[in-house]
């Protein structure tokens, strides 16, 4: 209900904001003191959780405890992101790929900010790509996780101190990559269909 909830107000939003002249899905970024300004109300540590769907095929959603730090305005750092539930939607036929990555442990997942509304406050947010050292199939191979970026009318977070005062950041996996040749424009995605995660602070 949360993550349906916070999909509405992108919706609204969007609508609102798509008379702006911008370049950027119709958003316009705040000045850089209103950046600091928005930034201030959200800055520092949140404890909450990472909120996703099971599988591709099921409603039911799983959730971990994670803890996130707005440590400046343009970085937001996850800490004990939870790595497992990243192979959940692995195509079919990539068993070994998936055990592989699924015992892989937690890790921190920085988040590149930008603000673009002030009252409520609502930004960009943007994941670094992940890294993992995995073996399967007898060898070492290095496997990458993509979220989208560049999207905030659809992808973003939300904290409105006057009505629900949670910090909320909608996050969707894009790809997961197996030894990517950085000269292919066009790698092999392992991942059979996108999958969105959720924080909510407690």
């Amino acid at each position: 209900l949360q993550l349906a909830a916070l999909l509405c107000v992108g919706c609204m939003l969007t609508s609102c904001l798509d008379d702006d002249d911008d370049d950027n899905n119709g958003l316009k970024y705040l000045t850089k003191t209103e950046q600091q300004q928005a930034f201030s109300k959200i800055a520092g540590y949140h404890k909450g959780y990472i909120c996703w769907t099971t599988s591709p095929s099921s409603a039911k959603l799983d959730s971990a405890e994670v803890t996130l730090n707005a440590a400046s305005d343009s970085t937001i750092y996850i800490y004990n992101f939870p790595t497992k539930p990243l192979a959940a939607y692995m195509m079919e036929g990539q068993q070994e790929l998936k055990d592989s990555l699924e015992k892989q442990k937690d890790v921190t997942l920085t988040l590149y900010t930008r603000y673009y509304h002030l009252s409520p406050v609502y930004f960009q947010a943007d994941p670094y790509n992940l890294s993992y050292n995995v073996t399967f199939g007898g060898k070492s191979h290095k496997v990458e996780v993509a979220f989208y970026s560049g999207m905030p009318s659809y992808l973003y977070g939300v904290y409105n101190s006057s009505a629900t005062n949670k910090l909320q950041i909608l996050l969707c996996e894009a790809a997961i990559w197996v030894d990517r040749d950085l000269s292919n424009a066009n790698p092999t995605n392992y991942l059979s269909s996108t999958h969105t995660f959720y924080f909510l602070s407690k």
